[in-house]
């Protein structure tokens, strides 16, 4: 598949946003239209990938979910696999354009703690797996009240 996009006018693009849902639904096409984009990326600055998450991408780490046996073995085995791929597809387009991860959530205030919880043993997983050592510091974790 032949994307046409190019970014090499844009002088100043600082932050390519997307979702951590979309890159799981496009599954190989998000990865190779991401890597696409980012190629054709010419600005000078540092560039930050930010992944949005919801709530359904990080449930299956939340402690409180974990800790009253809310999240079966089987559904935290499979949602790892999830992570992992998304953590692929970052080291493929890590390959062809350096950039900062950041992984955000929106939440309400009350969830700010536990989400950014998950989201931290999220990269500590992908650390372990090795599927972020590509990057030359950890993403960065960020929420935002909705």
């Amino acid at each position: 598949m032949c994307w046409a996009l190019d970014l090499s006018r844009n002088s100043s693009l600082r932050t390519l946003e997307t979702t951590a849902a979309s890159i799981t639904t496009a599954g190989e096409a998000a990865s190779g239209f991401l890597k696409t984009v980012l190629s054709t990326v010419t600005s000078p600055l540092p560039l930050e990938l930010v992944i949005d998450y919801g709530m359904s991408e990080v449930h299956c780490y939340r402690a409180s979910y974990i800790r009253l046996g809310i999240v079966s073995q089987n559904e935290r085995a499979a949602d790892a696999l999830v992570q992992q791929e998304r953590f692929k597809a970052f080291s493929e387009m890590y390959a062809v354009r350096q950039f900062r991860l950041v992984l955000r959530a929106g939440v309400s205030g009350r969830f700010a703690q536990g989400i950014v919880w998950a989201l931290e043993s999220i990269v500590k997983e992908a650390r372990m797996n090795e599927k972020s050592n590509y990057l030359p510091c950890e993403p960065v974790i960020q929420y935002f009240a909705c």
